[in-house]
C-alpha cells in the first residue's frame, strides 16, 4: 500500500469518527432537549394540577407531619417504602418550618435522582387527593381548643364577692329599720352607691350602682347571670376583655335608663349582666365558623357549643328575662319599677363592643368593618346620653344635701 492509500484511509477513517461523534452529540442534544421539554411538560402539568391546592393553603404551606400521616394511608407504600417516602418529604422542607409549601413540592418532584419516573407518576397520582383533604390552617380554627383556665378567671369571682359583702352590710344595716331585706325588698336608698336621678353630678354612680340590689332574690339572679355567662367568656377571652365590656354594660345601662325614668333610682348590676349576653351574641357572630368545627361529628359537648345552640339559648334567656322585666314593671304592681332600658343599654353595649374587644379567633375584613362601625355607635350613643343629662331639664331637682346620714 503506497502512502496515498494510506493517508486516504487516515482520511476516511477520521472523516468516520468525526461523523460518528458528530452523530452522538447531537443525539445527545436531542435527548436533552427532549428530557428539558418533557420537564416543561411536566413541570406544566404540576403547576396546573397542584398551584390551586396549594394556594388554598396559603404561603405556609401543609404541615410536613399531616402530609406524611395521609401518604401513609395511600397505596404508594407499595411503591415507595414508608421510610423512604418520609424521607423524602422532610428533604422537601428546605426551610425547615415544618411545612411544605408549592414550590418545596415541585422542587421535590423535578429534582432529578429524587424520584424515579415510576414513583412519580404515583406520587403525582394521590397528591392531589390528600392535599385538597387537608384542612388549610386557616379554616381550621377551632374555638373549642381556646379554652383555657391559664390565668384563671379572675374578673367575675371577684366582683361576685364585692356583691356579696356590700349586700351583707347594707342587710345588716337595714335589719332594724322600717324597710329590713327580704327575698324582693330592702334596699339602702341613702347609699353613696346608688344611682339617684336627683344625685347625678356625682358620677361615680353611674357605675357604683351595681353593688345595690334590692332583696337577695335580686342580688341571687345577678350572681348566677354573671358567674354562668362570665366564667365561659373569661376562659376563652381573658378576664380584662371581659371586664371592660362588662362595666361598659354597667355605664350604658345607667345613661340608658336616665334617659327614659328621669326620676327613678337604679340598682343592681342587670346592665353588666346582659353586657355579657351581648358578648356572648358578639363572640358567636364573629367566630361563627369556628364554633361549628366538628360540631355534628356526634360529640355533645361540641354540638352543645356550637354556634346555633349558643345563640338560641341566649335569645331564649334575653327574651324571657326581658319578659319578666316588662310584666313586673307594668302588671305587678308589688313588683316596682324595673329598669328595663337598663337591662337593654348594657345588652347593646355587650353586643357593640363585644365585636370590637372579644377575642376573634380568625378575624375577616367585614367583621374589622363591623367593629368599627359599632364602636362608633357605642360612642355616639355615650356623647348623646352625656349632653342629655347635662340639657334636660326634666330631671328632678338636685339634691346638694350631704350624703348618707
Amino acid at each position: 500500500m503506497d502512502v496515498e492509500s494510506q493517508r486516504s484511509q487516515r482520511s476516511a477513517r477520521s472523516t468516520g469518527t468525526t461523523r460518528s461523534a458528530r452523530t452522538r452529540a447531537r443525539t445527545a442534544r436531542e435527548v436533552v432537549l427532549t428530557e428539558n421539554a418533557d420537564d416543561k411538560a411536566f413541570r406544566k402539568g404540576l403547576e396546573k394540577q397542584f398551584k390551586p391546592v396549594f394556594d388554598k393553603h396559603g404561603k405556609e404551606g401543609i404541615l410536613v407531619k399531616e402530609l406524611q400521616d395521609e401518604l401513609d394511608d395511600t397505596g404508594i407504600i407499595n411503591i415507595i417504602p414508608e421510610e423512604r417516602l418520609d424521607r423524602l418529604v422532610e428533604l422537601a422542607d428546605k426551610n425547615g418550618d415544618a411545612h411544605i409549601t408549592y414550590r418545596e413540592f415541585i422542587s421535590l418532584m423535578c429534582q432529578r435522582n429524587m424520584l424515579t419516573k415510576k414513583e412519580r407518576r404515583a406520587v403525582r397520582g394521590v397528591m392531589v387527593s390528600i392535599v385538597s383533604n387537608i384542612v388549610p390552617e386557616s379554616m381550621k380554627e377551632d374555638f373549642l381548643e381556646h379554652y383555657t383556665c391559664l390565668p384563671p378567671p379572675l374578673f367575675m369571682p371577684i366582683i361576685s364577692v364585692i356583691e356579696i359583702i356590700v349586700f351583707a352590710i347594707y342587710a345588716a344595716k337595714l335589719e332594724d329599720t322600717d324597710d329590713p331585706v327580704t327575698a324582693t325588698s330592702g334596699v339602702p336608698l341613702d347609699s353613696p352607691f346608688i344611682y339617684k336621678p336627683s344625685r347625678r353630678y356625682e358620677a361615680w354612680r353611674y357605675i357604683t350602682y351595681l353593688l345595690i340590689h334590692q332583696g337577695y332574690m335580686h342580688l341571687l339572679s345577678n350572681l348566677i347571670f354573671q358567674l354562668l355567662l362570665g366564667l365561659p367568656l373569661e376562659i376563652v377571652h381573658k378576664w380584662w376583655r371581659v371586664l371592660i365590656v362588662y362595666f361598659a354594660g354597667v355605664v350604658a345601662g345607667s345613661l340608658a335608663h336616665s334617659l327614659t325614668d328621669h326620676d327613678v333610682a337604679l340598682a343592681g348590676a342587670s346592665g353588666g349582666c346582659y353586657a355579657l349576653i351581648g358578648a356572648h351574641l358578639a363572640s358567636v357572630v364573629v367566630n361563627w365558623s369556628e364554633m361549628n368545627h366538628e360540631c355534628c361529628d356526634g360529640n355533645p359537648i361540641r354540638f352543645l357549643l356550637s354556634a346555633p345552640v349558643r345563640l338560641t339559648v341566649l335569645l331564649l334567656l334575653a327574651v324571657l328575662d326581658t319578659a319578666n322585666a316588662v310584666y313586673r314593671r307594668f302588671f305587678d304592681p308589688a313588683g316596682g319599677k324595673i329598669g328595663i332600658t337598663a337591662h337593654m343599654g348594657g345588652l347593646v353595649a355587650g353586643l357593640f363592643l363585644g365585636i370590637v374587644i372579644m377575642k376573634n379567633i380568625n378575624e375577616k375584613p367585614w367583621e374589622k368593618t363591623v367593629g368599627w362601625i359599632t364602636l362608633a355607635l357605642f360612642l355616639v350613643f355615650i356623647s348623646f346620653s352625656i349632653f342629655f343629662n347635662v340639657l334636660f331639664q326634666g330631671y328632678p331637682d338636685t339634691d346638694w344635701s350631704s350624703c348618707c346620714p
